[in-house]
């Protein structure tokens, strides 16, 4: 009876917990004035082990980058691909304990963002931040291949020339708030496709004179991690 019960008890010690599985989804509610773009949950506790699958609500533009997490983790990215189908779906397994921040590129200045804590928060000091531009180098290096160091800078160079250069339609101008809604052509050089987003505008440039429907160019630049529109001209 006792060799029954210690073979038991080895194996509840050598078998792990069942993994879970949860679901956040990218929504986008033009009905919520305040807050049109959002996770659901934007909080979540997690034990390692577990996978979050972040799903496209709609048909709409989002993806999920993590500009947050924690000091041990050895992967340089955790980025889902751009969505822009209903049910199009995107899962990570995290396996490294600590907290964890994300966001979805196109709408971050709308505050679309969320946290994620896996196992435990991690301790002041025990976290990472992963700037845009590192993402945009990690995507150069997947389309480049590894070792091409000075490819990277090239291609560094040309962004900051013309590969921030973008054109697009106007959707609303927010004069006070500074900002506005674009349709807006693909972007190559920061990886963005065809879509529509609000943007921030910096406040040197004067929007009184545009509307909706306007066709504009414009150019974009990297400001305390958030691209903002530094020069914009109706067509």
């Amino acid at each position: 009876m006792k060799k029954l019960l210690l073979t038991t008890a080895l194996i509840a010690i050598a078998t792990p917990a069942f993994a879970a599985d949860y679901v956040v989804k990218e929504v986008t509610d033009y009905d919520n004035s305040e807050k049109p773009y959002y996770f659901e949950p934007d909080n979540l506790t997690i034990q390692p082990g577990d996978t979050v699958t972040f799903v496209n609500a709609q048909e709409d533009t989002h993806d999920v980058m993590f500009d947050v997490v924690p000091k041990a983790l050895t992967e340089a990215m955790i980025m889902g691909p751009m969505m822009e189908k209903e049910g199009e779906k995107w899962s990570y397994t995290f396996t490294v304990p600590g907290t964890y921040h994300f966001h979805c590129h196109p709408h971050e200045a709308n505050g679309m963002q969320g946290n994620l804590i896996v196992g435990q928060a991690s301790a002041p000091g025990e976290t990472k931040t992963v700037s845009h531009e590192d993402m945009e180098h990690h995507m150069d290096g997947m389309e480049m291949g590894h070792g091409h160091d000075h490819m990277m800078g090239h291609s560094d160079e040309m962004a900051e020339d013309n590969l921030s250069q973008g054109k697009g339609v106007l959707n609303a101008v927010d004069v006070k708030g500074h900002k506005i809604n674009i349709s807006h052509e693909a972007i190559p050089a920061l990886h963005w496709p065809a879509m529509t987003m609000d943007i921030p505008v910096a406040p040197s440039i004067d929007l009184s004179h545009l509307e909706k429907g306007d066709h504009v160019t414009f150019s974009l630049e990297l400001e305390d991690n958030a691209y903002v529109i530094e020069d914009l001209k109706k067509e």
